[in-house]
């Protein structure tokens, strides 16, 4: 059976000859009168929303939602530096890009990674009258105690974009009856953190 290191020293040895094959395919179209160019593409995953746009230098590409690859329009000579970034993100989406820089033959193709996620926030509010420990909170599987004296709370964990939470008691503090006012403990998620619940605790 082979080693650990001999798969190791065969990667390295693989990697070792990207830039090389690159270099020779270069020399190779020289050779014949021509010059090499190369696509500037990569891949997309989680794109969900539309809006996506991406640059390389002054070269833009809008990006529809679904889309698993991109290629720019314009192809790159040998050498000429190329720097892949979001000119705008998706909406309700933060997309970041791996891989995104460099010199145009380094590898033979240029492939960068665009990883888009949804934009996830807390859900919080204010509270009144709880002055003891005990209070605990919950939205799905998600637990929160909340200390006693607390005049403020947030849910623990992220709520995404046009997801829905649901905010309840799960358990009492000793001798205190905690109720949330209605209307403010459920809704859908939007462009931003959720501070509106109120929380009101009064003598069993």
């Amino acid at each position: 059976m082979r080693s650990v290191t001999y798969f190791l020293e065969n990667y390295m040895k693989l990697s070792c000859l990207r830039p090389l094959a690159a270099l020779l395919l270069t020399l190779g179209l020289a050779a014949c009168g021509g010059k090499a160019s190369y696509e500037v593409s990569g891949t997309i995953s989680g794109l969900n929303n539309e809006g996506l746009i991406l640059a390389n230098g002054g070269d833009p590409l809008p990006v529809p939602a679904g889309k698993t690859n991109f290629t720019f329009a314009k192809r790159i000579d040998y050498g000429t530096a190329y720097d892949i970034t979001v000119k705008q993100q998706p909406a309700h989406m933060t997309c970041g890009i791996s891989g995104g820089s460099g010199s145009a033959g380094h590898y033979i193709n240029i492939s960068a990674a665009v990883t888009c996620f949804q934009n996830k926030y807390t859900v919080g509010g204010t509270i009144s009258g709880l002055t003891v420990d005990g209070l605990v909170l919950i939205n799905g599987s998600t637990l929160t105690p909340v200390l006693k004296d607390a005049t403020t709370f947030t849910i623990g964990g992220f709520v995404a974009y046009g997801e829905t939470y649901a905010i309840s008691v799960s358990a009492q503090p000793k001798g205190l009856q905690c109720e949330l006012a209605p209307g403010t403990e459920k809704g859908t998620m939007g462009e931003g953190n959720v501070t509106a619940l109120k929380i009101a605790c009064k003598p069993a």
